[in-house]
């Protein structure tokens, strides 16, 4: 978009008790807010009615990413004191960006020790503007990715500052179909779909396909920014196997509706397949039978199956490629709510803020979901 936008326009008042801090007891027990853009209607309908409301011509794209239990709680070598390391994006090798907590001013080359084996040496303190980064040692030296990977699978798990309770079952923060290890959070809008969900809409006819975006600073840290067109996304990972982006790319082809599972989803479809038709049209590929008959390098030369994506989506975006969105409650002033007023228009989401405050809906993470049709 051109010209600045405030983020005063992203504010709201969010009356206390509306931010849950357990999960319902059933994942599709929500509530579920359909949003009508063409006729500014909107309804007040469950969870679990998804795959009713939907029509077999509607094509899913979920998120498989699986959390990290990445938050660590450290003493800093050189004063004693107590430093809380959440780690937010894995590099190749022992590296790791991260988000640091301390009462004292951390520097680089400070090393924070969590156990007799395993500490951290800050190579890039956390500021306000970008995240920091870390050196996991094993037994004094660089761990290798498998003592990595057995490290993130023994942390706390990194819930939002908001929730103030221990979850009683804290695999309801990942979703019923998470497989992707390496996410800093959840994508939550997934945490709705049961597995009676899925069989659901196969019944119905309605198929889908998976992604991974690994959720990491760039989707949970606030605008600070008075000016939203400020704000600076770090970039997250994100990787597509050639088979889903076969049945994604081929669903399009054939007319269908696409609904983005999540804000994480939707920048990813946007971001890589933004430019879908042109792309193919280049290749001379109009239907299922010509993209099948692409091998998996041209394939991969057209859309870059893996990579990283910084797409800031804000109002006045054109989304080329999500028709449907489904969607949590999102925060004040984050680049979630900027996505979803991107999509569904600022007058109608904000409207349906305020009727979801009347109505005493569930906010945040563990909240109700909302579908923009």
């Amino acid at each position: 978009m051109s010209g600045g936008y405030p983020a005063h326009l992203l504010d709201y008042e969010l009356p206390p008790g509306l931010i849950p801090q357990q999960p319902l007891p059933d994942r599709d027990a929500s509530r579920l807010m359909v949003v009508h853009r063409a006729e500014g209607i909107i309804e007040h309908r469950k969870f679990r009615e998804l795959p009713e409301i939907l029509e077999p011509d509607d094509f899913l794209v979920l998120n498989d990413g699986r959390v990290m239990r990445s938050r660590f709680r450290c003493i800093r070598v050189a004063t004693g004191g107590k430093v809380e390391v959440l780690i937010t994006r894995l590099f190749n090798d022992s590296r790791a960006e991260c988000l640091t907590e301390t009462r004292g001013h951390l520097v680089a080359g400070d090393e924070l020790t969590l156990n007799k084996e395993t500490s951290f040496v800050l190579e890039r303190p956390t500021t306000e503007e970008i995240p920091g980064v870390v050196r996991i040692l094993h037994s004094g030296i660089p761990a290798t990715e498998d003592e990595t990977r057995w490290l993130l699978t023994q942390g706390e798990l990194p819930l939002p500052p908001y929730l103030k309770e221990k979850l009683n079952d804290e695999e309801r923060y990942q979703t019923a179909y998470a497989a992707s290890f390496g996410s800093a959070a959840a994508p939550t809008a997934g945490l709705h779909f049961a597995l009676r969900t899925f069989e659901e809409l196969r019944r119905r006819g309605i198929e889908w396909a998976m992604l991974t975006l690994h959720i990491g600073t760039a989707t949970f840290l606030p605008i600070r920014s008075e000016e939203v067109t400020e704000h600076r996304l770090s970039p997250e990972p994100y990787a597509v196997r050639p088979r889903e982006l076969r049945r994604i790319l081929g669903a399009k082809l054939a007319g269908r509706r696409m609904l983005a599972v999540g804000t994480t989803s939707t920048r990813v479809l946007e971001g890589v397949l933004g430019q879908w038709r042109a792309k193919l049209a280049q290749r001379d590929v109009a239907d299922a039978e010509k993209l099948e008959s692409l091998g998996q390098e041209k394939l991969r030369g057209i859309f870059p199956m893996e990579g990283e994506t910084d797409l800031f989506i804000l109002p006045g975006y054109r989304f080329r490629f999500v028709d449907r969105l489904l969607t949590n409650f999102h925060l004040p002033r984050s680049t979630l709510l900027a996505l979803v007023y991107a999509f569904g228009g600022r007058e109608l989401i904000r409207r349906a803020y305020e009727e979801a405050i009347q109505q005493r809906y569930r906010f945040y993470s563990l909240g109700d979901a909302m579908l923009i049709l």
